[in-house]
């Protein structure tokens, strides 16, 4: 393996963590914890009017975004270990 596909591997594996570690921290909208990406839940609280409605549309959309940054990290990352783990340099095939 060459250094730069260790480089590679290396970046992959930390993309990964990093989209594990951003699919389970809560999300928040204002005082309200709605969840992480992977186990969302409604808002829990006192709520003034139609306020309810209003925080649930929001944790939604936030929970969505996340899921998908999620994603997207957890693939790019994947993508660029796979890359570095078959970087080999080119044998010497005359012979």
């Amino acid at each position: 393996m060459t250094p730069r596909g260790r480089a590679a591997l290396v970046l992959g594996l930390v993309l990964i963590v990093s989209a594990i570690v951003a699919g389970t921290v809560e999300v928040r909208v204002g005082q309200r914890g709605c969840g992480s990406a992977v186990s969302a839940h409604a808002p829990e609280g006192r709520f003034a009017r139609n306020a309810e409605s209003r925080i649930e549309d929001q944790c939604d959309r936030k929970i969505t975004n996340r899921r998908w940054l999620v994603g997207v990290i957890g693939v790019v990352g994947v993508v660029v270990a796979v890359a570095g783990a078959y970087d080999h340099r080119a044998r010497d095939q005359s012979g």
